[in-house]
């Protein structure tokens, strides 16, 4: 096994198709020659392990885009001094909203009625506000033509 002329890259990843009911069980970590991906060293770790660290070193910030997508973006030790984060999910809101209100997603969370009141509450806000940015928009654009 020569590995002094060829490239070894590191890698993470799942482990085959075991998951919790959370998530991943565990996740292989090592190193393999970029050539042939020969793995040269592999462990085997928790992901109760794993994730707390790889998360604890990562920021998460979650926007809307104007025409209302949801981005939630991951930056890491490495990219914290980029000016531009990396995009990682863009959902159209009210997918993200029917989602959230599936049968299953409300039973794990335990939702009441009152919850949805407020959740109803915030959304009405919500488009009141998307309104009257929208009228603002209009009288400027009316004003400097």
């Amino acid at each position: 096994m020569k590995h002094g002329t060829n490239t070894v890259e590191a890698f993470l990843e799942l482990t085959g198709e075991e998951f919790g009911a959370t998530g991943p069980s565990s996740y292989r970590a090592g190193y393999r020659c970029l050539e042939t991906g020969e793995i040269i060293c592999v462990i085997e770790i928790p992901a109760s392990i794993a994730e707390p660290a790889i998360f604890a070193q990562s920021d998460l910030a979650t926007m809307t885009t104007p025409d209302g997508r949801i981005v939630t973006t991951i930056t890491s030790v490495e990219d914290r001094d980029l000016n531009e984060r990396q995009r990682i999910i863009a959902e159209p809101i009210d997918a993200f909203i029917a989602r959230s209100l599936s049968s299953e997603n409300l039973r794990m969370e335990e939702a009441t009625v009152a919850d949805l009141e407020i959740l109803l509450k915030r959304l009405n806000h919500s488009a009141d506000l998307v309104s009257k940015t929208i009228g603002e928009m209009a009288n400027n654009f009316k004003g400097s033509s």
